[in-house]
């Protein structure tokens, strides 16, 4: 199952959709999902209440009739974060999120040039684990994951270049 992307009504914080799921014993339906800042904690919440609570990127409303049957039903899809004048700047948006949806290598070693003095283990691993890496104990994971983009950087192209 895909992830969805949706931002906190109150906050505006970002969260990740994990799965959609039943609370037993009743069966109500729920949403589990994760925010994407902070202790990344995981929570559960019913499917009508999240509906309330979120909202997508270019959603400033309440969910619309298709939104809610979407979730209702678990038919959850990846939407891409969609940056232009008629949503949230660049700088409003987290910088893992900007990281993990960046385009080239290229953009990677910029946004990860700026969150430097905010990165703590856990972020540097889950930045590696989004490069299929592995930072072992002992190992400087900045200057790992910066080596490993300046070398794939290297190698990326557009199709069309290449040919």
């Amino acid at each position: 199952m895909l992830q969805d992307i949706y931002y906190s009504r109150k906050s505006n914080k970002a969260v990740q959709v994990i799965a959609q799921c039943r609370v037993l014993p009743d069966g109500t339906n729920a949403i589990c999902f994760q925010e994407l800042s902070g202790d990344y904690e995981v929570f559960v919440m019913a499917s009508e209440n999240f509906a309330r609570a979120f909202y997508k990127r270019g959603q400033y409303g309440p969910f619309d009739g298709d939104d809610q049957k979407k979730i209702s039903q678990g038919d959850i899809h990846q939407k891409r974060i969609c940056q232009n004048e008629n949503t949230e700047s660049e700088e409003e948006v987290p910088a893992m999120i900007r990281f993990l949806d960046a385009e080239t290598y290229k953009e990677k070693i910029k946004i990860l040039e700026e969150m430097k003095d905010e990165l703590d283990d856990r972020t540097m691993n889950n930045l590696a684990v989004s490069l299929d890496l592995s930072i072992e104990d002992g190992v400087d994971g900045y200057s790992l994951l910066m080596s490993e983009l300046r070398i794939r950087s290297r190698f990326e192209a557009k199709r069309g270049d290449r040919l």
